[in-house]
């Protein structure tokens, strides 16, 4: 009988897949998915991929568009995304499965967590998209809710711009400080705003390990778990 994996879930942001001008950047698709495939030897791997790199808030400024359909157009993006990282993965015979939280038939399949498991199980990727299919969640949210559905033991989250979590704005304030090793408390106490409020709450709740870290550091998922580049643990 196979010896199980530990598991982790990686938060990977539309910003990942794109580069300036271009929605998506065929090298970093590509350097994202070899990482993915050298991960999948020692642990099950699940993903959720945002959609920045689609709607990148330009949409706000569509009068007749509510936040309800600027959700959904969020949601929808992901699993675009979602459907262009299997591409990548299935170009380096990485077998994986796109789940979404949104009826996209052909696509993507409806998330189940039987067949989720199963997927795991067998040692492929699953890949969640959608969101959790209901405005007004982010996907950080969805990245927690995921993890606690799967059993995960970490969750890799990727930033741009910053190597993990600092005490105050390192854009706005020059004697911000790195941190580290941070707790939920302090995180919520002091209204660090890494996360927003209810992803944190649920995470705490759940006590989830997160491991954050620059997203465009190379190999960042990799040398985030071997711990070879600066990185902020919450917990």
């Amino acid at each position: 009988m196979m010896a199980s994996k530990e598991r982790i879930l990686l938060k990977i942001s539309g910003g990942a897949l794109s580069s300036a001008g271009e929605t998506y950047d065929e090298q970093k698709l590509l350097d994202l998915a070899s990482q993915i495939k050298d991960l999948q030897k020692n642990y099950d791997v699940g993903i959720v991929i945002g959609g920045g790199n689609i709607c990148r808030g330009r949409e706000r400024k569509i009068k007749f568009l509510s936040s309800f359909y600027r959700d959904y157009m969020g949601m929808a993006s992901t699993v675009l995304n979602g459907f262009v990282l299997q591409g990548a993965l299935s170009y380096l015979k990485v077998k994986s499965r796109l789940f979404s939280s949104l009826e996209i038939e052909r696509i993507s399949e409806k998330i189940n967590l039987s067949e989720v498991e199963k997927t795991l199980n067998s040692g492929e990727v699953v890949i969640f998209s959608g969101g959790l299919g209901e405005p007004c969640f982010s996907t950080d949210s969805a990245a927690f809710i995921r993890a606690i559905e799967i059993r995960a033991t970490k969750v890799l989250i990727g930033k741009s711009g910053v190597k993990g979590v600092y005490n105050r704005d390192p854009k706005s304030f020059l004697d911000a400080e790195f941190q580290p090793s941070i707790s939920y408390d302090r995180l919520i106490s002091e209204d660090i705003r890494i996360l927003d409020l209810p992803s944190l709450l649920l995470a705490k709740e759940n006590n989830l390990t997160l491991l954050i870290f620059n997203q465009e550091e190379n190999l960042c998922f990799i040398k985030a778990l071997r711990g070879e580049i600066d990185l902020s643990i919450v917990r």
